[in-house]
């Protein structure tokens, strides 16, 4: 039996792509959601109507890091024993997918490693993303590589070739599936479409995010900026500070769900971000994005011209708005993949 686990949205979105064709190939295969995240996966999970055969709502306000990750190992392992479990699969960096190999590695049981290989320079940054891909990656049976970039890490930290598999990232699958159920067009507005949300810029980073998005929105009154708003409070809680007076011309937005978000995003000018999924979509979408980040784990992005590194830094953000507004019409090749990562994975898994 196999075991697909996910925990947070993210997650979620490139793990389902792996659900379908796992269906449309009749796998005998259960999903796990630890319920890292609640209610934005809930959403995500009934907006797409589907439902995991677990839900082990692991999360709690009272939790440290330390709490949560104990509480995921122990109920994973439950299910993980009750099912008679052989394989698990997990996708990505976080706690859910550190305790599923945790799991994996103590009971004796195959571990693959979806979204492998992706690397900062810096153990602690982001944390604790980083060391959790890390330690992952160690004992992973098969590591499913997003680029030749994320494998050649894998190698350099002499993890045996023969368990490193280049198939693309999975989120770029899901991305064609909604285009093509959703007839979605690919144009250029007069929007421009913002999320920040990262550990590292629920800070002072914040503040000076919105003065750049502040002053560029007033210097530019026919675009509409629109902020899609994070559920956590502290994030909100910096970004109304900052803005006590809100341009017209700035829309606030609560979280969008995924095909909301791809149909806005398709329509952009262009996007300023510091999601690590907005810059692997990108370059399928056509669309330039200005990263909110000091450094990204997918330096592809920049190599195909799609994405800059600003930082938190208001005069970069600014400078780079102006800058990427005058290179004219896109025409990016997407270096995570053209959308069959599930299939390949599937067939190397099986």
């Amino acid at each position: 039996m196999i075991a697909i686990i996910y925990g947070t949205r993210p997650e979620f979105l490139k793990i389902y792509p792996l659900i379908l064709e796992a269906q449309k190939r009749k796998i005998d295969f259960i999903t796990i959601n630890t319920g890292q995240h609640t209610s934005m996966l809930t959403e995500m999970e009934d907006l797409f109507n589907f439902k995991a055969n677990y839900n082990l709502k692991v999360q709690s306000s009272e939790f440290s890091n330390s709490n949560l990750l104990a509480k995921l190992i122990n109920d994973i392992a439950e299910v993980v024993k009750e099912e008679s479990i052989e394989k698990i699969i997990a996708q990505g960096d976080t706690f859910t997918v550190l305790a599923s190999s945790v799991v994996a590695f103590v009971e004796k049981r195959k571990f693959y490693h979806i979204e492998a290989g992706l690397r900062t320079d810096d153990i602690h940054f982001p944390f604790p993303e980083e060391y959790n891909r890390r330690v992952v990656s160690l004992t992973s049976d098969l590591n499913f590589a997003p680029t030749s970039l994320a494998a050649n890490n894998l190698l350099a930290e002499n993890i045996n070739e023969s368990k490193v598999v280049i198939t693309g990232n999975t989120i770029i699958d899901l991305l064609h599936y909604v285009l093509d159920k959703e007839n979605v067009n690919l144009e250029y507005g007069n929007d421009v479409f913002i999320t920040a949300h990262r550990r590292e810029n629920i800070s002072e980073n914040m503040f000076s995010i919105c003065e750049a998005i502040k002053e560029l929105a007033i210097e530019n009154p026919l675009i509409t900026f629109y902020w899609s708003l994070h559920p956590n409070p502290k994030t909100r809680e910096f970004i109304f500070k900052t803005f006590d007076v809100v341009p017209q011309n700035i829309k606030f937005i609560e979280p969008l769900n995924y095909i909301e978000a791809v149909k806005l995003m398709a329509k952009s000018l262009l996007i300023i971000s510091d999601s690590g999924g907005i810059q692997e979509e990108a370059p399928t979408l056509q669309k330039r994005v200005i990263i909110l980040r000091e450094e990204t784990e997918r330096p592809e992005v920049l190599a195909c011209g799609c994405g800059v590194l600003v930082g938190a830094n208001k005069q970069m953000i600014k400078e780079e708005f102006y800058n990427e507004l005058q290179k004219g019409n896109n025409n990016f090749i997407n270096p995570f993949g053209n959308g069959n990562a599930s299939q390949l994975i599937l067939d190397h898994l099986l």
